[in-house]
């Protein structure tokens, strides 16, 4: 969890350096909610692109796993009904449960499917099931002995966080911080950083500050290439 008032104290100050301008907590609230969507759609892609590049690296340390972390409290592994309907959410993995161990199914398009199940040769030697979509929320699995409808479940990230809000009451015409009508980011606090960089880019525009938002700019490229080092 990432505390919203440390991150509304930090992007104001910010903000108002060499003043530079004001941001309402009706406009830091829209931007937060907005830089949390992006940040935790940027979870989704980045796992799969990780998975893709590195496909048997899931050790303690490596960007699969720490992405799995973040992910953790929406990550849940659903079941494929009839080995066919995948459930609602964001759909990762496909497993298929075999004497007890959880596999993990390669896809493949449809027409591979079929020149395998058709060729008696190659049928022989098509002992590992795979999958290929089959439409939206539909996949069908298949392995030499022909479709599987049994034991198919999947990684599904089920849900969001919910729409961080920072709370307040007005004293003298002024908002000051009310904690109990507060929702703070439900992101890893790692990510801090990174939500303050990008609301501030999103009040660069929205305040049409140039030189705000080319400071945001700046900070997240030098933030990026920390992360990459």
């Amino acid at each position: 969890m990432i505390n919203i008032d440390t991150v509304y104290q930090t992007v104001q100050a910010l903000a108002n350096k060499e003043q530079r301008g004001y941001i309402t907590p009706q406009e830091f609230n829209l931007f937060a909610n907005q830089a949390q969507d992006d940040i935790f759609e940027q979870y989704l892609y980045d796992l799969e692109a990780f998975r893709m590049q590195r496909p048997m690296q899931h050790q303690l340390g490596d960007s699969v796993t720490h992405i799995m972390q973040k992910l953790e409290t929406w990550y849940q592994i659903g079941v494929v009904s009839n080995g066919e309907i995948l459930p609602e959410g964001n759909i990762g993995e496909i497993f298929l449960n075999q004497g007890g161990i959880r596999r993990t199914l390669k896809r493949i398009d449809p027409d591979s499917v079929q020149d395998l199940i058709k060729s008696r040769f190659h049928r022989i030697g098509f002992d590992d099931a795979v999958y290929f979509d089959d439409g939206h929320k539909r996949i069908q699995v298949w392995d030499g002995n022909g479709k599987i409808t049994n034991n198919v479940s999947c990684e599904v990230i089920k849900g969001r966080p919910s729409f961080p809000y920072w709370g307040y009451v007005i004293v003298n015409e002024k908002p000051v911080y009310n904690p109990t009508a507060t929702n703070h980011f439900e992101l890893d606090r790692s990510e801090q950083t990174d939500v303050i960089i990008k609301i501030l880019k999103l009040a660069g525009v929205s305040i049409e500050d140039q030189q705000l938002f080319a400071a945001a700019q700046g900070e997240e490229s030098l933030n990026i290439q920390q992360e990459s080092k």
